[in-house]
């Protein structure tokens, strides 16, 4: 029997050795289809969102998208108004100020006219005939409070905020959310009562529009353009947000303010003020703003150019007197029938 050989060597053991991995890169085609595919879907269902949160403005007819409800604005109007008290609180007038007491009922005929609501605290209903009674010949704060108080308006279900701000140096007034605040600045631009009602009226039909509303869910498609651009272009996000700035979000603010400038006409008639008072008031309003250097390049204004904006409002003269001479209210203050039919071969 042979010998078997005993080796002293450690055995020797066959080891399994895997191929290099060799990493998969994609193409830079493959990368921007992907992009792209990605960009199609989103497109595909922010437009889906987009068209059916379309609806127009019940006084215009205008489109537009809107997709805030108005339950969740009443819950915005009165922090809001909590906001408005502390950014003016030692600069508010009184309610039983003799100024804030005729911007009330300025406000008063304008809700009361269209069935808009009331002012929270107002004033009692007055005749038509006192409020006719010519507040800027009077000095505002010599005047004596009127006696009786207590009873607000019981027309409509909305109530309105009002707050009369005691700032010389601000031309402005503004309405947001069922609340409305004056300057004491704009008041010299206003003249008289008739100039008030158009700069009330046109603030008032910004809420009745529900513009604020409209601002904030445009201000969500206006960012979704911006990232796209900067997705699909490679845009810097400073370059798209100027381009959206400037081709869709200014541009819809003027579509609102000329909105604003019909439906408040449309108000103003109807509470009986004279139509023509609004132009002139934008006249003044224009001198001032030349004198204090604004700028004249409409298309970086949130607001229409004066010489447009008095012209549309030239436009408007007509309906508004049509809509006076079909007031009951109306007759007695000014003879609506005529001053129309004088106007509107003018225009023709």
């Amino acid at each position: 029997m042979p010998l078997r050989q005993l080796s002293t060597s450690s055995p020797q053991h066959v080891q399994y050795t895997r191929f290099p991995f060799k990493k998969h890169r994609h193409s830079p085609g493959e990368v921007i289809d992907n992009r792209m595919k990605i960009v199609i879907v989103l497109v595909a269902v922010g437009g889906t969102y987009y068209v059916v949160h379309l609806e127009q403005v019940p006084e215009t007819g205008r489109w537009r998208f809107m997709d805030i409800s108005p339950k969740y604005e009443t819950k915005l109007a009165q922090a809001a108004y909590n906001e408005l008290l502390a950014e003016f609180r030692g600069k508010i007038l009184p309610s039983n100020h003799p100024v804030t007491l005729h911007v009330q009922r300025v406000v008063n005929r304008i809700l009361e006219s269209s069935d808009l609501g009331h002012l929270r605290f107002s004033e009692p209903r007055r005749s038509l005939a006192e409020t006719l009674d010519d507040f800027w010949s009077e000095d505002p704060f010599t005047t004596r409070r009127p006696s009786g108080e207590s009873s607000t308006p019981e027309s409509g279900g909305k109530e309105w905020n009002l707050l009369v701000v005691n700032d010389p140096s601000i031309v402005n007034a503004m309405a947001t959310l069922g609340n409305i605040v004056v300057f004491t600045g704009i008041l010299p631009i206003c003249k008289d009562e008739q100039g008030l009602a158009a700069v009330l009226g046109h603030e008032i039909a910004h809420v009745v529009a529900r513009h604020a509303s409209e601002r904030y869910s445009s201000s969500k498609v206006f960012l979704a353009v911006a990232v796209l651009l900067q997705t699909v272009f490679g845009f810097d996000f400073g370059i798209t947000n100027l381009i959206s700035t400037l081709l869709l979000e200014l541009p819809n603010s003027r579509t609102q303010e000329y909105e604003a400038d019909t439906i408040g006409m449309q108000l103003t008639a109807r509470a009986c003020f004279d139509p023509q008072a609004a132009v002139e008031m934008h006249a003044r309003l224009a001198q001032y703003e030349k004198a204090h250097g604004a700028t004249s390049l409409e298309f970086l204004r949130t607001h229409p150019g004066a010489e447009r904006r008095i012209k549309h409002l030239e436009e408007l003269i007509p309906e508004a007197y049509s809509i006076q001479a079909s007031s009951p209210q109306c007759a007695g203050i000014q003879d609506s029938v005529s001053r129309f039919r004088e106007f509107a071969p003018r225009r023709s």
